[in-house]
């Protein structure tokens, strides 16, 4: 459901239904304006919807996506359990960013028809230097992967000279992962070397990006199946 601003709104359960759970988004004007410029629209005004009720798959996973990244459930639950690894990951703010944009964009880009939707996605310039944004991108992850002042969303968008959902829709495009998703896998092999050279685990965290150490422990476990711990005195036995 789409809801213009300043439209009084309310919802309830339906008939037999005991309890009701959904996720909202609350998007200032300007932003929205903003979002429908990265979509293609021309003079800086907020998108507008055909219908306020939209039946569609891809928005959908999006925002399931976006669901997901800022972990609604155990958003409380991680604001007060620090040392807990899966608590540190239930909110992973580039992870966020990049889920919202993705979301925001799709529903405007899908379902906003008064406006041109060409010129941010669909021109040939853009289109044309695809390989060179993927190529900045990944340079960039792979070179300054510990500096998150360098490795955001933003940042990679104002380096490439395009939006950042065009950064991650090239990116996704030419390896399969969103461009947070490829800075954690880099991060997660410079914390492998590291340990593998008799780092200690805060320490590798704190080398490689991550927040702390049950950051790390939650991402390096995720992808190779072991904590960082484990996988040091493995190393060092052999």
């Amino acid at each position: 459901m789409v809801i213009p601003p300043g439209e009084v709104h309310t919802g309830s359960v339906g008939v037999g239904v005991d309890s009701l759970s959904y996720l909202a988004i609350y998007l200032p004007v300007e932003l929205a304006a903003l979002h429908a410029e990265a979509a293609g629209a021309r003079g800086g005004n907020p998108p507008e919807f055909g219908s306020v009720v939209l039946r569609d798959s891809v928005v959908r996973r999006a925002y399931q996506a976006l669901d997901q990244a800022i972990g609604s459930r155990d958003a409380v639950r991680h604001a007060s359990a620090r040392g807990n690894a899966d608590a540190a990951a239930d909110f992973d703010e580039p992870a966020a960013e990049e889920s919202a944009c993705v979301a925001i964009t799709e529903l405007i880009r899908r379902h906003a028809p008064r406006h041109a939707r060409d010129r941010a996605l669909g021109s040939s310039g853009a289109i044309a230097r695809e390989p060179w944004i993927v190529s900045v991108v990944r340079d960039v992850l792979e070179d300054s992967y510990a500096n998150a002042g360098q490795t955001s969303l933003n940042v990679l968008a104002q380096r490439t000279g395009v939006t950042p959902f065009h950064v991650i829709r090239a990116f996704r495009a030419a390896t399969g992962l969103a461009p947070h998703q490829y800075l954690i896998q880099v991060r997660v092999e410079r914390a492998r070397q590291f340990l593998a050279e008799g780092t200690v685990p805060s320490l590798a965290a704190a080398m490689t990006g991550f927040v702390d150490q049950s950051h790390l422990t939650y991402h390096f476990k995720k992808h190779l199946g072991i904590t960082p711990g484990n996988y040091r005195r493995c190393v060092a036995i052999r």
